[in-house]
C-alpha cells in the first residue's frame, strides 16, 4: 500500500500547486469569476474581504500551493486534506456552475471540471481520513518479520537435532538389544552346561 501512497498524494496535490502558482501569478481571470457569488457572500458575512477578491484569490493560491506542497511531501497529510478540501468548497460552489452556462459549447466542459474538481475533494476526503499509523510501525513490522524467520530457524534447528537424537537413541536401542540378546545366550550357555 505504501508505494500507491507515494505516487497518489503527489498526484492529488499537483492541481492544487498549478492552479495555486497561477492565481499567485495572475488572479484576475479568477477574481472575475468569482467575483459575483463573492459579492452576495459577502453581504451576509461581515468579514469577508468583498471588495477585493483579487486578494481572497491570491490567498486561496498561497493555501494551495503551500498545503498541495507539504501534502504531495506527505508532511501533515490530514491537515493538509482538510485545508485543501475546504478550499475547494468555494470553488465547485462558485466556479464551475454549469447549470448557469449560456453557451452549449462551454457547458460540457463546466460540467466535466465541475465533476473534476468533485473527484478531487473526493480524493482529499480519503486521504484526509485513511487511518493513521503507529510512527514505529515498518520498524516492529520488520523486527516481527526478523523474529519470524530467526524462530523459523531455531525450529528447523531443533527439528534436526530432534531427527538426530532419534537416530542415535535408535542406534543404541538396537546395540543394547544386540547386547541383551548376546547375554541372554551367554546366560543360557552358561545354564545349559
Amino acid at each position: 500500500m505504501r508505494p500507491i501512497r507515494f505516487l497518489a498524494r503527489p498526484l492529488v496535490a499537483a492541481p492544487f500547486v498549478v492552479h495555486g502558482l497561477e492565481a499567485l501569478r495572475d488572479p484576475r481571470v479568477r477574481a472575475e469569476k468569482v467575483g459575483p457569488t463573492l459579492k452576495t457572500a459577502a453581504d451576509r458575512l461581515d468579514w469577508l474581504p468583498a471588495k477585493d477578491p483579487e486578494t481572497l484569490v491570491r490567498l486561496q493560491g498561497a493555501l494551495g500551493v503551500g498545503a498541495g506542497a507539504l501534502l504531495a511531501i506527505g508532511r501533515l497529510p490530514r491537515l493538509t486534506s482538510l485545508l485543501l478540501a475546504a478550499q475547494l468548497v468555494p470553488t465547485l460552489l462558485a466556479e464551475n456552475r454549469y447549470w448557469s452556462e449560456d453557451d452549449p459549447d462551454r457547458r460540457p466542459s463546466e460540467r466535466a471540471h465541475l465533476l473534476k474538481n468533485a473527484g478531487l475533494f473526493g480524493a482529499l476526503l480519503l486521504t484526509a481520513t485513511e487511518p493513521r499509523r503507529h510512527p514505529h510501525a515498518e520498524a516492529l513490522r520488520r523486527q516481527m518479520r526478523e523474529t519470524k524467520l530467526r524462530t523459523n530457524a531455531e525450529a528447523k534447528h531443533l527439528k534436526s537435532e530432534l531427527r538426530h537424537a532419534r537416530r542415535e537413541a535408535a542406534l543404541q536401542s538396537r546395540g543394547a538389544r544386540s547386547e541383551i540378546g548376546r547375554r541372554a545366550e551367554r546366560t543360557r550357555r552358561r545354564v545349559a552346561h
